[in-house]
């Protein structure tokens, strides 16, 4: 599976690069996609969710990009794109080749409807290229299940499930809530709460609980107790930062900060 998306994303890509005039502006996005709907009728905040950490943080996007250019993106991909149109974006860049981020449809694979994000990021160099490098290119490919959008590795399975409860528990957290069954969705509220209630709860674990505790409603479109959960997660690591919890774990409020006011704007 994996070889034939890279192959197919390649073929895509030079498509892609064969267009030669993306006018003046910063952003360009394109589809043919006339009509404007939610196809497969994935849930917003699964959507976001998956989206935006791979599309504008394992590039460095959000670095160059704000809140309303990014919802803007999110929006016209999910409410474009299907099996017969693909969504490509092109950002400039200051120095070097332009960002390209290609979205695509796939159906009837194994595992069902593949949506699919190809992008021209190159994850050790750190920078976009023109070539498309089919080992470190950031690719990351997603199946829709119901209304749920899922990353292929949390396709649920028993032997995953097992392998989680033996790990930290904001990890088990994390799966239940992103995979594909539906039965172990109503596991995550006491997951998190075991979390919070436990006064010897280690410090990172209480912030990863934090985060899904916001992520639950964010979810339940509850953006007013989102909001709140958000604040208390950004207290809560300034309280601790560099005693209990590395600085580097800011990436962590930064994405959520993000993710819920990328939600604000997916619901205007």
């Amino acid at each position: 599976m994996k070889k034939q998306i890279l192959i197919f994303t390649t073929v895509i890509l030079f498509g892609f690069l064969s267009l030669s005039s993306f006018g003046q502006d910063k952003i360009q996005i394109q589809s043919d996609n006339k009509d404007s709907i939610n196809k497969y009728g994935i849930s917003e905040f699964y959507f976001v969710h998956q989206v935006f950490a791979d599309a504008f943080f394992m590039t460095d996007l959000y670095k160059q990009l704000d809140y309303d250019e990014m919802a803007k993106i999110l929006k016209t991909v999910l409410f474009k794109i299907d099996k017969d149109n693909k969504v490509t974006v092109t950002i400039k860049q200051e120095k070097g080749p332009e960002a390209r981020l290609v979205f695509f449809i796939k159906e009837g694979t194994k595992d069902g409807t593949l949506l699919a994000l190809m992008t021209n990021f190159h994850a050790e160099k750190r920078k976009f290229t023109k070539e498309l490098d089919e080992k470190c290119s950031v690719v990351r490919w997603y199946f829709i299940k119901g209304n749920k959008l899922v990353y292929r590795q949390d396709l649920y399975s028993e032997k995953t499930e097992k392998e989680k409860m033996g790990q930290v528990p904001h990890k088990l957290i994390d799966y239940y809530l992103f995979d594909d069954n539906l039965e172990n969705d109503s596991k995550v509220k006491g997951l998190i709460d075991e979390i919070l209630n436990n006064e010897k709860s280690d410090k990172i674990e209480v912030l990863y609980a934090k985060l899904y505790l916001g992520e639950l409603y964010l979810l339940k479109s509850e953006i007013d107790n989102a909001e709140k959960e958000v604040s208390g997660l950004n207290e809560y690591f300034e309280k601790y930062k560099d005693n209990g919890i590395p600085s580097q774990y800011s990436l962590i409020t930064n994405m959520a900060e993000t993710e819920l006011e990328l939600m604000k704007r997916m619901k205007k």
